[in-house]
């Protein structure tokens, strides 16, 4: 074939295949904009609308609207922050990916109310932004099915003050699966305020936290109200029990004009701090907490004549609380629920926060041939650290 042939085919190739492509064009940019977008339903319809459909549907207890409710269930995209702040330095949802939250609010409280089962596969797109919502319906599903869901939840990353991580825990303690009381244990970071004091000096004495302030939301018209649950670990009017044991989760829900998420105040929630592993801990060895030794808050002061002494007197310390440990870690293998392997490792991690407190006068002053105290003159065993 000559070249002119060539280029004649090749036009002919051309004009053939022009429609076709201009045909795919927008296909392909959408599917460009699904890759990059932020979450929620792609646009799929109007949030408001939804919103009162789910509401209504609520309302009425229709069962015949759970296909569709679980359908919008099961195609939310999890919700990511993309529009920046004034000053660039923050980024928050758009207006439209907020409508499309507080529609999804209204779905998901819909549901809750109809007793809907939700497939595991949605319960995890879903609980990146609704993780109470997501509790709520994984507390509900057959232990058979919310046994590897609350293993899951309880292992990924999740971000601080999790509540979905708090009653993923509080399941597997009623039906432990393998791996997760190590876990548990592990997860627990003791902190340990140390003071050095003069012999015969006085002791130090403790501090006080601050409160978390809640703003209010403004009037909203033309949306239906939003059904919201809260959690919690006290019994209040109105209130059921979601999560059984020697110390209960309770759900309780009210109405409000906009998404309340896990804020601050009553809103926040429940979420898996130091403490509560302990009483999880506890719970799966049939005791109540105050029978658990140790303590995740633990303050001590020591006298200081030497180096020498002041360090064998830390170490003595550190291994009176490791002992507590392995006493633990022996009772859950004991009940099977620790692997022999698994013991050395699944200890508490203890964070030592040392202050040297060796004054002498009212000024604070300490003398001025006091032997300083070296962190790093003084070897730490495992699984001991020093506080930032």
């Amino acid at each position: 074939m000559t070249l002119l042939h060539r280029l004649f085919y090749a036009g002919c190739l051309a004009i053939l295949l022009t429609p076709f492509g201009q045909a795919q064009t927008p296909s392909e940019s959408g599917t460009s904009a699904s890759n990059s977008s932020p979450g929620g339903w792609l646009g799929r319809e109007e949030p408001k609308a939804v919103a009162w459909r789910a509401y209504e549907a609520m309302l009425a207890h229709d069962e015949s609207a759970m296909p569709e409710l679980l359908s919008l269930a099961s195609e939310w995209q999890p919700l990511f922050s993309q529009t920046p702040s004034d000053d660039g330095r923050w980024r928050h949802l758009s207006s439209q990916q907020e409508e499309e939250r507080d529609a999804m609010t209204v779905v998901l409280d819909a549901l809750i109310q109809l007793k809907a089962p939700v497939p595991g596969t949605a319960l995890r797109n879903l609980a990146e932004n609704f993780e109470t919502a997501a509790a709520i319906i994984l507390a509900r599903m057959p232990v058979e099915e919310s046994g590897p869901l609350s293993l899951d939840f309880y292992r990924s990353p999740v971000k601080e003050d999790s509540t979905l991580q708090y009653v993923s825990a509080a399941l597997l303690a009623l039906h432990p699966r393998s791996g997760f009381a190590g876990k548990l244990l592990g997860d627990i970071t003791v902190r340990a305020k140390v003071f050095a004091i003069v012999p015969g000096g006085p002791g130090m004495g403790s501090g006080t936290f601050g409160d978390c302030i809640e703003g209010s939301e403004p009037e909203r018209d033309g949306w239906p109200e939003m059904g919201q649950s809260k959690l919690s670990s006290r019994m209040s009017e109105g209130a059921s029990v979601l999560v059984g044991g020697t110390e209960p989760t309770y759900v309780s829900r009210i109405e409000s004009s906009h998404y309340l998420g896990n804020g601050c105040g009553e809103w926040r929630g429940l979420w898996l701090g130091r403490e509560q592993r302990r009483v999880i801990i506890a719970e799966m060895l049939g005791v109540a907490p105050e029978a658990i030794p140790w303590e995740t808050d633990v303050r001590t002061n020591i006298e200081f004549t030497s180096l020498g002494q002041f360090t064998g007197a830390l170490l003595a310390f550190i291994e009176r609380q490791q002992q507590m440990y392995r006493a633990t870690a022996k009772a859950l293998e004991a009940r099977g629920l620790l692997d022999p392997s698994e013991v050395s490792q699944s200890l508490p991690q203890m964070e030592v926060d040392l202050t040297d407190a060796r004054w002498v006068s009212s000024d604070g002053e300490r003398p001025k041939d006091a032997e300083p105290i070296s962190r790093d003159a003084i070897k730490l065993p495992a699984r001991v650290v020093w506080a930032e």
